[in-house]
């Protein structure tokens, strides 16, 4: 038994209904999912790109959620602005895997300040 061959569409879909999926349709996708995707297609990396550049791209529909196609318009500007190749991105998107399907670290900056001193307390 094969099991059907992931598309961009058939990805969207999963993860717009992500941690939600009794009452999220799958038709539209909130920046948190999109972002979660990302992190785990490996496009958001934290350096070259970053959830501050995927918020900045998303915010500029002025809505909440967005729908496919509006999301593919949000890729096709994330990857001009960041000089990334559009044909990747989508293929690392549509191969990643369902939701969940492998660990995603999402992370929490609060960690880097609890432990945080100042040079001054480090010198003397």
């Amino acid at each position: 038994m094969g099991e059907e061959e992931a598309t961009i569409e058939s990805q969207f879909f999963e993860f717009a209904k992500l941690f939600d999926s009794k009452n999220r349709t799958g038709e539209t996708i909130t920046l948190w999912n999109s972002d979660y995707w990302m992190r785990q297609a490996g496009i958001i990396d934290d350096r070259k790109v970053t959830m501050t550049d995927t918020g900045i791209m998303f915010n500029k529909f002025s809505k909440s959620e967005i729908d496919f196609n509006e999301w593919l318009t949000f890729i096709s500007e994330l990857c001009a602005r960041k000089g990334l190749c559009e044909e990747k991105v989508l293929e690392q998107l549509t191969n990643c895997g369902i939701p969940g399907q492998y660990p995603v670290e999402v992370p929490q900056y609060r960690s880097f300040f609890s432990d945080y001193k100042s040079k001054h307390a480090l010198v003397g």
